[in-house]
Parts: C-alpha cells; sequence; structure tokens
C-alpha cells in the first residue's frame, strides 16, 4: 500500500490518533484486524499488575464491603492505570473494572467495577492481593458492564438499587452463557475458573495473532459480526497488552465456537474483507461521546448509539494523549453488521436464571448478598 493509500485508510476513530487497518487474521469463526499507527512515544504509567507486585497499589473494599465500588490506593511516585476490563481476584467477591482509570501517585480512589462472582459474599483477603488475571474479561461481559458505568455516569449520586441490579444481572447473565457453552459450573458462577479450566485452548488460539510492529490495537469479528475494539495510545503499550486482550475475544469465540458444534461461520468459510473493518470503524468514530465523571487524573468520554465503551485520555507532557478506547457495537449496530453481511446477528445460549433481588438486600448502599 502506498503513503497516499494509508493514508485515504487511516479511519477518523479517534481525534488523538490517527489508525490504519491491516490485513485480518483468522482461526475458525474469529477474525482480528490488527490496528496499526504511526510509532508514538512510551505513556508513563506502570501497569496495575506490576504496581501491586512492586507493593505500590493496594485495592480493597470501600468500608465493609460495596458491590459496585472498590478502593485503589497508589503509594507510589508513579502514576498507575488500570484497564477496563481487567480481572480481579479476591476480597469478598471477583469484581471486574468497568472503566479505564490512571491512579494519581500518592493517591486513593474509589472505583467503579462489576461482580464477577455471583454466589459469594465473604473474604478470602482483605485485598485483592494477586496481580490482575493475564486475560481480559470476554467483551460481551465488558459489553454489560458498560451498562453499569452508564447507570452511574447519568446519575452517580442517585443510581437506584434497582437499576444497578438490572445492569448487574446482565453482566452474570454473560457469565452464565460463557459457563454454559463452555461446559463449566462453577458454584460462585466465577469467571476464571471458566479461564482456568480453557487455558490451554485459549493459549493455542492466542498464538494464531501474532501481533505487528506498529500495532497500537486490534478489531475483533465473530463470524460476521463486529465484537469490539481496543486501542491504546502507544506500540510499547500494546505490546504489553497484545495477548491480555486477545485473552477475552478469544474466550467469547471459543464459547460461541463450542455452542455451535464445531462448526464454522461464514467469515471462515469465504473471508472478511476490509470493508466491514472499516464500516464498524467509521461507526465508532462517529459514536456521540459524553463527558464522563472523573475518576482518578485523565478525561473519560462515554460513547453511545451504535457503538458503546468509553475513551480515556490524559496529558502529557503538555500533549493530550489517548490512553485507551474500547468499544463495542450497540444493539443496532449489530442488527445492521448482520444485514449488511446477509445475515442475522450471531446469537447465543440464553443464560441461565439470575438471583433474586432479595439475596442482594442494600445492594447499592454498602451490603452484599444477605448471608443469613
Amino acid at each position: 500500500m502506498s503513503e497516499a493509500d494509508k493514508i485515504r485508510a487511516r479511519q477518523p476513530l479517534t481525534r488523538l490518533l490517527a489508525l490504519e487497518p491491516c490485513e485480518p487474521l483468522r482461526r475458525e469463526n474469529l477474525t482480528i484486524f490488527p490496528l496499526i499507527a504511526e510509532p508514538q512515544p512510551e505513556l508513563p504509567y506502570l501497569l496495575l499488575g506490576d504496581a501491586i507486585d512492586l507493593g505500590f497499589v493496594s485495592i480493597g473494599e470501600v468500608g465493609s464491603g460495596s458491590v459496585p465500588s472498590l478502593l485503589a490506593s497508589n503509594q507510589g511516585e508513579i502514576d498507575v492505570l488500570i484497564l477496563d476490563g481487567e480481572q480481579l481476584i479476591g476480597a469478598k467477591q471477583n469484581r471486574i473494572t468497568n472503566r479505564t482509570i490512571i491512579l494519581a501517585a500518592k493517591s486513593e480512589t474509589v472505583i467503579p467495577v462489576s461482580c464477577m462472582e455471583q454466589g459469594r459474599w465473604h473474604d478470602v483477603s482483605n485485598e485483592f492481593r494477586e496481580r490482575p488475571k493475564p486475560r481480559h474479561a470476554p467483551p460481551r461481559v465488558r459489553r454489560k458492564a458498560r451498562e453499569v458505568e452508564a447507570a452511574y455516569a447519568a446519575s452517580p449520586s442517585r443510581a437506584s438499587a434497582s437499576v444497578l441490579h438490572q445492569a448487574q444481572s446482565g453482566v452474570w447473565r454473560e457469565i452464565a452463557e460463557v459457563g454454559v457453552s463452555m461446559g463449566v459450573n462453577s458454584d460462585t458462577g466465577a469467571m476464571d475458573e471458566i479461564y482456568d479450566r480453557h487455558s490451554e485452548s485459549v493459549d493455542d488460539w492466542i498464538a494464531c495473532f501474532p501481533r505487528s510492529e506498529d500495532q497500537v490495537g486490534l478489531l475483533a469479528f465473530l463470524g460476521r459480526r463486529p465484537l469490539g475494539l481496543d486501542v491504546v495510545g502507544s506500540q510499547t503499550l500494546h505490546h504489553r497488552l497484545h495477548e491480555r486482550f486477545l485473552g477475552g475475544y478469544v474466550m467469547d469465540a471459543l464459547a460461541r465456537h463450542r455452542h455451535r458444534g464445531g462448526k464454522a461461520t461464514g467469515s471462515h468459510r469465504n473471508g472478511l474483507g476490509m470493508e466491514s473493518a472499516r464500516r464498524f470503524l467509521s461507526v465508532v468514530g462517529s459514536a456521540p461521546r459524553g463527558r464522563a465523571p472523573t475518576v482518578g487524573k485523565g478525561t473519560s468520554h462515554l460513547l453511545s448509539g451504535r457503538a458503546i465503551g468509553a475513551e480515556c485520555s490524559d496529558v502529557v507532557e503538555s500533549t493530550e494523549r489517548l490512553v485507551h478506547l474500547s468499544a463495542f457495537p450497540g444493539e443496532q449496530s449489530s442488527r445492521s453488521e448482520g444485514r449488511a453481511n446477509g445475515q442475522g446477528a450471531d446469537r447465543g445460549p440464553s443464560g441461565g436464571p439470575i438471583a433474586s433481588p432479595s439475596r442482594r438486600r442494600n445492594w447499592a448502599g454498602g451490603r452484599g448478598p444477605d448471608e443469613s
């Protein structure tokens, strides 16, 4: 591709970084389009796992425990990056981070999370002492966690218990669907148990999608339906996160592949062209962006409409830089993409029952499930 063609191919995905989709990599029903950019300077953050290993950051319950919130303390001299979709294991129940957050040095921050383990509300440790799991949550779970985040963003001080419970139930439902498809019956509905049982298969699939030199992100399709994308603001940072992001998309593909009895979908038989990638990138680029309440450092905007997600940026050496952009198709986008490619949206199995609201009394007010 000539330089002129590359410039024309770059998508208006974000005003902070010019991106170009590359020829896709495939395995069965999963298609990955690498997203590349001109070389970018490093971003000056520690990743959460490294900060925990060094003893700079601790994460624990807020007071006696609040399902949708955790307290993160950064006692180090360096800002720490927490990415949306990270699986935090321990404390009273496993959680998933709802948004990307920059923890300022020498600060404490209440961070928004969703529950990843429906059937437990008791301490296994005072804090989340382990580094986050090496694989992000599947995009279907991260997408539902966005609804929890949206409930807070709309009214942080007045989000009702019923609205939050409804959003949280969507997270549990998606985890249950993945568990059913993967043949894992966790006593507490824990996502990390599914990963542990299928770690070899996940690693085997990840090996089919090596990163490219200038890569800063990836766009994933399951069959002909977009799953979502993740983009970070430097090649160095993406190098460290590439397999972590891929793990979530691979788990979604494995669950759908097993649900279909190992049958390949249309994208595997016929190929998925660059036009499909550019169509979804255009949807993300044109999605309305609304300023979200500040959590930690930097600025966060929530995407809405045909693409839902979030864009986190920060001022680094007097220049605003993209830190992380994640986006997933809205319902309308999923249906439109399926029609554009000559098929309906790819749907998974229906999930199991969700615990009744009575099992999570005072859910938003600081208490977990009723243990009586």
